[in-house]
């Protein structure tokens, strides 16, 4: 016989207590893309004020002069070598071939100084982090191909295209038939120019681009040239007003630091006592002569016809103190590191410019690249906590209802 007393105990099908429902899992966390707008593109100023990035820059554009110095600076009376095979009935065809040579060896010297800053910037940026040489220069290793070939391949594609239209012109030439040929096909060689000149136009905005693409998407260089394309042809529109605007940023930082230059020369030639014969005045003259005379010597100018630069260098030579002299060295050589300095922010400012315009066109491209989901690590991390988060409260969740029950 059973005890009555006994506690009844719940059938093994009753719940012993409230039931909470189980919890979804959470979604796999991915990284939202940035929706990028034009005014994104005024943060330029500030990305491109980084000292390495600035001497980078200012490396690479005295490279260039130095490189177009070697060609089109004068050689004594019979000009420079340019104008030699420019004039010279027997040589325009080495003529051409040599400017090719020349801009080919240049884009390269750019591609190269230009995707080493846009390592910097894109790592600033995106990464949120800051390089050191060492650095960006392990980054920098694994994208010399494509900083190379990029520049070359768009060198390329346009002179194909104008090879193909002076080809035909050399069949047209051929005497009778050739005129006739040409009288015929007169529009569709007129439409046929017309789209090289278009290539033209896309390939030089392609420069402004590519260094940005080089830095963000880590392919092969074959596929960054596709990227370049695929971002020139995305939205013309939009990359020509980018250009636009970048260019005039960069106009006006080249004004504003050359105004404050003259600015100091200025304030001591006009306002400070004793005129010419103040040592101050002397000096900052002395400086605008020898800065001239270096910055035209990187130009490759003349100065045998500039009457002006003559009177102007007879009369520091001739009138000025020694002390003068080496003061006016002193002051021009902090004046050339300035000038070079602002040289090289002008560039990092286009470049800059490219690399935001890029994430501007083609957003998407930076988070589709598979190699580069490891990027935001503190996303991840932060995404990691919430789980864990989530998981410690339901789980004190239930045990509140299960004590309430």
């Amino acid at each position: 016989m059973s005890d009555s007393s006994a506690p009844v105990q719940p059938a093994a099908s009753e719940p012993a207590g409230p039931q909470t429902a189980p919890s979804e899992a959470p979604a796999e966390w991915k990284p939202e893309p940035r929706t990028w707008t034009w005014k994104d593109l005024f943060t330029a100023p500030m990305l491109a004020f980084k000292p390495k990035c600035m001497l980078v820059s200012a490396v690479t554009v005295i490279a260039l002069l130095l490189w177009w110095m070697a060609l089109l600076a004068p050689i004594g009376s019979r000009g420079s070598i340019e104008e030699q095979l420019r004039y010279a009935s027997d040589t325009q065809a080495w003529h051409h071939l040599v400017v090719w040579i020349w801009t080919a060896v240049s884009l390269v010297i750019f591609g190269l100084g230009a995707t080493l800053v846009a390592t910097f910037l894109k790592a600033d940026l995106l990464d949120d982090e800051f390089l050191s040489f060492g650095e960006a220069i392990a980054q920098y290793k694994s994208r010399l191909l494509a900083a190379v070939l990029v520049p070359l391949v768009l060198l390329v594609l346009v002179t194909g295209f104008w090879g193909l239209l002076w080809g035909g012109q050399l069949v047209c030439g051929i005497p009778y038939a050739g005129a006739a040929v040409y009288v015929l096909a007169y529009p569709v060689a007129f439409a046929f120019a017309l789209l090289a000149v278009l290539v033209t136009v896309a390939c030089a905005l392609g420069l402004f681009l590519f260094p940005g693409i080089v830095a963000v998407r880590r392919h092969g260089w074959f596929d960054n040239v596709v990227d370049t394309v695929e971002a020139v042809g995305t939205k013309p529109h939009l990359l020509v007003a980018a250009v636009a605007l970048t260019t005039a940023l960069a106009w006006v930082a080249w004004n504003v630091g050359s105004a404050a230059m003259g600015g100091l020369n200025g304030l001591a030639s006009q306002y400070l006592p004793y005129g010419k014969d103040n040592h101050l005045v002397q000096t900052e003259n002395a400086a605008a002569v020898y800065r001239t005379q270096v910055t035209d010597w990187f130009q490759g100018r003349s100065r045998a016809y500039d009457f002006n630069a003559i009177v102007r260098e007879d009369e520091v030579r001739l009138t000025y103190s020694t002390w003068a002299k080496i003061t006016g060295w002193g002051v021009a050589g902090w004046q050339l590191l300035i000038v070079g300095l602002l040289v090289g922010y002008c560039l990092n400012l286009v470049l800059s410019g490219g690399l935001l315009t890029y994430l501007w066109v083609r957003e998407d491209d930076y988070w589709d690249d598979e190699d580069l989901q490891d990027l935001d690590k503190l996303a991840k991390e932060l995404e990691e906590e919430a789980k864990a988060e989530e998981a410690k409260t339901a789980a004190d969740q239930s045990k509140t209802q299960a004590t309430t029950g």
